[in-house]
């Protein structure tokens, strides 16, 4: 059984997705009630639960043999609830601990990825002081923040930073097939993966992506940060929530993000989901 965590957010079930198709016995955990509607995609097992609760965790990882630990979204304590959760997989003898990160936490003006690199070294530190065997996938911005059915219907794709800055991508379902690799494959072992897509795209590159494969004649909208922020409940009582965000659209819009694709084609044996290739998905599973 594989415990996989932060299992009801977008990136949870675009990745649980991927492991059940390939037959994986998943366990699914998460504080949101809607994880429960994952057993529709044929996870085995589900449980709604606090990270920041020791109890929680604990119920969590009884059953499970390995984890995939997929981190919170912008929360002030995300470290110290990776390393928590380190701790308690530990105790429980946990044969193999496989996190999720971010291609490049070293960039310190995204308090996001700062985050995740304290949870990293943690993670390093105790695959050699208690011999957890660990491995570290680190992907980047993610295509799906890319809504095709949205852009679809309302023929407008808004962004938050600069709109001809250009940052790399990659495919949830690309990440979710190298996350089932390397959790029934064995030699993976202390490895640290950038999981990092061929495309380099602004905003607007891809909406003319959009363009061309669908006919539509949507436009590419930059809109203020704080608008995009007041789409979330969490904004109204979490000023960390919102700095992380502002940052976000800053550090984007001064310098975008880049890496390199080398890794993640090896890892999958093929070349990664182009942006292209992803549209022309989207709009079939939607019936678009």
């Amino acid at each position: 059984m594989i415990l996989v965590t932060g299992a009801a957010g977008n990136v949870g079930k675009r990745i649980i997705t991927e492991l059940v198709n390939r037959g994986l016995s998943i366990k699914a955990f998460d504080i949101n009630p809607k994880v429960e509607e994952l057993k529709a995609l044929g996870v085995s097992e589900t449980m709604v639960g606090d990270a920041r609760s020791a109890e929680d965790i604990v119920k969590a990882l009884a059953g499970c043999e390995q984890v995939l630990y997929i981190p919170p979204m912008f929360v002030y304590d995300e470290a110290e609830i990776a390393m928590h959760f380190i701790d308690e997989a530990v105790r429980a003898e946990i044969s193999q601990f496989v996190m999720m990160t971010v291609t490049h936490p070293l960039m310190s003006t995204l308090p996001q990825h700062t985050q995740k690199l304290k949870a990293e070294e943690y993670l390093v530190y105790k695959g050699l002081s208690a011999g957890l065997n660990y491995t570290i996938l680190q992907p980047m911005h993610y295509m799906h923040n890319f809504l095709v059915p949205v852009v679809w219907e309302t023929d407008a794709y808004q962004c938050f930073y600069t709109k001809t800055t250009k940052l790399s991508y990659v495919d949830a379902a690309d990440v979710g097939a190298v996350a089932a690799k390397i959790l029934t494959e064995a030699g993976h072992q202390n490895a640290t993966y950038e999981l990092v897509g061929d495309d380099f795209l602004s905003p607007v590159d891809m909406v003319e992506v959009f363009n061309r494969i669908t006919g539509k004649e949507a436009v590419c909208d930059q809109v203020p940060v704080q608008q995009i922020i007041n789409y979330f409940e969490t904004a109204k009582y979490d000023s960390y929530f919102v700095k992380t965000f502002e940052q976000l659209a800053k550090t984007y819009s001064e310098y975008g993000i880049a890496g390199n694709s080398h890794v993640l084609t090896w890892l999958l044996g093929r070349k990664p989901t182009s942006f292209e290739e992803y549209v022309l998905r989207e709009c079939k599973e939607n019936n678009l």
